[in-house]
């Protein structure tokens, strides 16, 4: 049937709404200030755009996956990369834990606050030294002390880590047993020896706050621990896969708007006594990425199909985070060459679109190690 009905078109057009007169407008202003109001968490929240498909007795609208590609896809249309990201980690890093793993005191406490925006959640996961090898890398600890944890360690390139209210962090709670001792624990930022080192400096996705976080004897319930202790490490990379398949539709429609935004400008645009959209080698050009915009908006929808319906197709979504999110920079890049000079001021949003991009192939683990990965389900 589709992954969209009539009910998904007219959301569509709420959210299109909503992202014209709350967030574009201040583009500019808010990318010059590396950052955006807290209160659009609320605004998002009223709206019912941070918790569409959780249940209703969580503060959720109870609607099914094909509403966050929706949201997903419209807010790209604010041309603000960071923006997009802060309010999809939101909605698609944390909750989804909380909402299948979290005891009904935990979703009253964490999970209701953030569908609504009063409260801002983090997922830390990444430490300084390591980044897509969780299992190997991460040494944040959780001591035993009765009935609390004693969580010492560092986390970093945490999206809305300085900002959060709370962070679900993987911890390492029993020593030298790998994968298998580690544990999801939710870590108010209020807690004593909690602390923001630093927001970082990047070279894209300004308008989102990324921390690096230190854990210094943070002492917390153990009744925050999410689902069953030691097995954080396998509740977390089931979830990556959600944030790997929201990554490749935010890729396509950014690259798609760069695209229709380049066309616009090469109608207007002249050379050698004609408009540049006349000469054959940059219709050829335009025709190429349309093409790759379009088939790789077709794979992403039929994996999102079968996320909606229930079935986690591995193997395709690493495919996703490597080959589309590969091909949308590719479309991005070669758009900046058809602005020409224009492509290269600050003020273009393309250029914002393409540091901004960048990342994708980056977070929620590498090009890298998606193929390989991959090549693991292949048994190669």
């Amino acid at each position: 049937m589709g992954i969209f009905t009539e009910s998904h078109r007219r959301f569509r057009a709420d959210v299109r709404e909503f992202v014209q007169k709350r967030l574009s407008p201040h583009a500019a202003a808010w990318e010059e200030q590396s950052e955006f109001p807290r209160g659009i968490f609320r605004e998002l929240g009223e709206a019912g755009y941070l918790g569409l498909r959780y249940a209703q007795g969580d503060g959720g609208l109870g609607l099914d996956f094909g509403y966050n590609v929706v949201l997903a896809e419209e807010l790209c249309g604010c041309r603000m990369g960071g923006v997009t990201l802060s309010i999809l980690a939101q909605v698609s890093f944390f909750l989804p834990l909380l909402a299948r793993y979290g005891t009904p005191q935990q979703r009253r406490d964490f999970m209701t606050p953030a569908i609504r925006g009063e409260k801002i959640g983090a997922l830390a996961s990444t430490e300084p030294s390591g980044g897509s090898d969780i299992s190997g890398s991460v040494s944040c600890r959780a001591d035993e002390d009765g009935d609390f944890w004693i969580i010492s360690g560092e986390k970093k390139f945490i999206t809305n880590g300085p900002i959060a209210d709370f962070v679900v962090t993987l911890t390492r709670t029993r020593p030298g047993t790998g994968p298998h001792g580690m544990s999801l624990i939710v870590v108010p930022t209020g807690t004593p020896g909690f602390r923001v080192k630093e927001t970082l400096k990047k070279v894209g996705l300004r308008t989102s706050p990324t921390g690096w976080l230190i854990f210094d004897h943070c002492r917390v319930p153990k009744d925050f621990t999410i689902g069953q202790p030691h097995l954080g490490y396998f509740y977390h990379t089931q979830n990556l896969f959600e944030e790997r398949l929201i990554a490749g539709v935010t890729a396509v429609a950014f690259a798609d708007l760069v695209l229709q935004d380049t066309i616009v400008y090469l109608k207007a645009r002249n050379a050698y006594g004609s408009r540049l959209s006349k000469l054959q080698t940059i219709r050829h050009r335009i025709a190429e990425m349309l093409a790759d915009i379009e088939m790789a908006r077709s794979f992403v929808y039929s994996v999102c199909e079968t996320f909606r319906d229930g079935r986690l197709d591995a193997k395709r979504i690493c495919m996703i985070k490597f080959q589309v999110i590969e091909i949308a920079q590719r479309v991005v890049e070669r758009c900046i060459q058809l602005f020409g000079g224009d492509g290269f001021l600050e003020d273009n949003w393309v250029s914002r679109a393409y540091r901004d991009v960048r990342v994708l192939s980056l977070g929620g683990g590498t090009s890298e190690v998606m193929k390989d990965l991959l090549a693991q389900y292949l048994r190669l």
